[in-house]
């Protein structure tokens, strides 16, 4: 069980809670006259979530961060950050410190194939990534998965790999070989791309990589052939390996 940050989630929120009339009601739930808003910890999803209910009717999910106990305080702040962006955007708060657009999170296909499934699955696992993504999109107006994977998730997995931490490889990679599986073919090569790209002229990331696959030799040999591949495409590398 990881809800003993839940204080830490809560005093981040607490400022802009009281700037905009909400009052405790209930261990982590808070109500205003437009609406009650409540933090909880789902032990079963290793997630912090922010839920949000309408005057009258039942609280929806607004936000998840997957948090877990390798994860400190200091990650505990950073998701009470992003649950008080997100309710300022639900609400149409406007916020001088923020010049980025509002931008929707991507969410997720009933059938897990579509490459905002994965987004949403890869900003679970590495949040920190959220407020990036609505750069991204603010930025460009679509999602150009590949160039934000080269910023992000590259080279994070490439240092996941080089660590050699084996909870924080399984975190990942039970995301990948689900979607290895689940997705369309669009969303399953680009995530092949990003392996490779952080294995890439990588001794010691292939090393772990190939002691992660050992079962699965299929979704070994499809990465290493794109890693071959990348190094002799200007575009690929232009857009995935990023200096």
């Amino acid at each position: 069980m990881d809800n003993r940050y839940i204080g830490k989630v809560i005093e981040e929120m607490t400022p802009f809670l009281d700037e905009n009339g909400f009052k405790k009601i209930a261990e982590n739930e808070y109500e205003s006259e437009k609406c009650k808003v409540k933090v909880e910890y789902s032990d079963e999803r290793q997630m912090y979530t922010l839920s949000k209910a309408e005057e009258g009717g039942e609280y929806k999910e607004l936000s998840a961060w997957l948090f877990d106990d390798s994860q400190l305080e200091r990650d505990a702040a950073s998701v009470g950050i992003d649950f008080t962006e997100t309710l300022s955007e639900s609400l149409g708060v406007k916020k001088n410190t923020r010049a980025a657009a509002v931008v929707d999170m991507p969410t997720a296909n009933k059938d897990g194939a579509d490459i905002a499934t994965f987004a949403k699955r890869v900003l679970d696992v590495y949040p920190q990534f959220k407020e990036h993504y609505r750069e991204h999109i603010g930025k460009y107006g679509n999602f150009l998965y590949l160039n934000f994977f080269g910023e992000t998730l590259v080279p994070e997995l490439r240092a996941t790999l080089e660590s050699g931490d084996k909870k924080a490889i399984k975190k990942i990679f039970t995301v990948f070989e689900s979607t290895y599986i689940t997705g369309d073919k669009d969303t399953v090569n680009a995530m092949l791309a990003s392996i490779a790209a952080a294995v890439c002229n990588n001794e010691k990331a292939q090393k772990n990589l190939a002691v992660t696959l050992e079962n699965n030799d299929h979704m070994l040999k499809s990465v290493m052939a794109l890693s071959e591949r990348i190094k002799t495409n200007k575009k690929l590398t232009e857009a995935l390996i990023k200096k």
